[in-house]
């Protein structure tokens, strides 16, 4: 994709970001949505309330049955699926990647196996030679929201920050509720493009489907404050409809990419721009504390540092895991105790690329509290006694913050 004037002000804000400690996660999300748009990759997801049949028409879509699908809510972790030889591949929040077989799928993403991602599945990602797939777009399987099964929704709602065009999938059994506005709502603060499928369509006659189908197009148009939707009547069951869905994601795909990727970017980029903003008035709340607390809270980070530290010594081996598991803790505690994010980059390994020895995986360890500590001492200026840094930070601060938001009032149909 051309540098467009998007693109231009999501790298100026990831430029403002980079060396902001305060704000390392909104640099990261700024430079993956950057690296997004210059390889000018797409993706698709399809969402909705749990029950609605997502896996089935993911299935009848791509043309190649690799999701597994169920009589009980079944997706409970974010399944992608890639073009490429048929192959399937479990990540978990450890960095661990675990090739599988299909047939095993339901252990992992299924809500009976997988009962609130007990396993700490990151993601499933799967490889299918089917056509839709080509030309680097990304199809994406949710949790459906609405269920008994709470962290199913909470997966969803993060995941609908990913996604670029949607598939919003209703079904004509169950007229639209709630939850579904609520999702909607929230999902075209991050999507571009929509395509209301609108799911069970053989379970009806064909005047009911035409009541149906008005009734939702203008309760939808008023939702999405736009005169008309794309909707879609199919049966993922019959495959009634599949391909008309199909083809228009296909042809928005070949004709509209850079239109839905802008439009999608600049919601995105208002997100990074809140969420950045929002950390740095936490920081600077950090920042106000009164010694006598921040020592209580720093005391916190030694007690952790030695427990794991002993923790780390008895370890005898997956050292690659446990020094993520240890980021990982870190960055939940500094949330905790500075209302902060402090994230760590978490290094994917699989069972046959454990090679770090134990000396190196104690060095790592140790520098893991080393970094820290440095970090929240120049973040915080804890103990900083030369007035003038401290005035000089706070200007910096404040003076970032002011053109974040210049960039927000900058975005197209945004403003603050």
């Amino acid at each position: 994709m051309k540098e467009s004037e998007t693109l231009k002000k999501v790298t100026y804000v990831y430029d403002l970001l980079k060396d902001e400690e305060a704000c390392i996660n909104q640099a990261r999300v700024a430079g993956a949505l950057k690296e997004k748009m210059e390889n000018n990759n797409l993706t698709v997801s399809i969402i909705g309330q749990f029950k609605r049949g997502k896996s089935t028409l993911g299935n009848a879509i791509l043309g190649d049955k690799v999701l597994p699908v169920g009589i009980v809510p079944i997706t409970s972790a974010v399944t992608k699926i890639l073009y490429g030889e048929r192959r399937a591949e479990v990540r978990f929040n450890n960095g661990v990647i675990e090739p599988i077989e299909f047939e095993r799928l339901s252990e992992f993403i299924s809500e009976q196996e997988n009962q609130n991602n007990k396993l700490g599945v990151s993601s499933v990602v799967l490889h299918s030679p089917s056509k839709f797939l080509k030309n680097g777009l990304e199809f994406v399987d949710t949790p459906g929201v609405g269920s008994f099964h709470k962290n199913n929704t909470e997966v969803a709602y993060q995941y609908m920050k990913e996604s670029d065009a949607v598939i919003f999938l209703l079904s004509v059994d169950s007229p639209i509720n709630e939850i579904e506005i609520e999702f909607l709502r929230r999902t075209k603060n991050f999507a571009a493009k929509f395509y209301f499928a609108v799911n069970k369509i053989d379970i009806v006659d064909a005047e009911d489907l035409k009541a149906y189908m008005d009734y939702c197009r203008k309760l939808l148009c008023q939702l999405m404050g736009t005169d008309t939707v794309n909707m879609f009547p199919v049966s993922a069951k019959t495959g009634e409809g599949i391909k008309e869905l199909e083809k228009a994601v296909l042809t928005d795909r070949k004709k509209a990419t850079d239109e839905i990727l802008e439009g999608s970017a600049a919601l995105k980029l208002r997100d990074i721009i809140d969420s950045a903003i929002n950390q740095l008035g936490f920081y600077r709340k950090a920042m106000s504390m009164e010694y006598a607390e921040l020592d209580k809270r720093f005391d916190a980070i030694e007690e952790l540092a030695a427990g794991m530290k002993e923790e780390a010594e008895g370890c005898s081996g997956g050292f690659e895991i446990k020094l993520n598991e240890i980021k990982l803790k870190v960055a939940e505690e500094v949330q905790e105790l500075f209302e902060m994010e402090y994230l760590y980059e978490i290094e994917e390994t699989t069972a046959f690329g454990m090679s770090m020895t134990k000396e190196e995986f104690l060095q790592k360890a140790a520098q893991v509290f080393d970094d820290l500590k440095t970090s929240l001492n120049s973040i915080l200026l804890y103990r900083e006694e030369n007035a003038y840094i401290v005035i000089r930070r706070i200007a910096n601060t404040n003076l970032l913050a002011k053109r974040l938001r210049e960039v927000k009032r900058s975005l197209p149909g945004l403003s603050e």
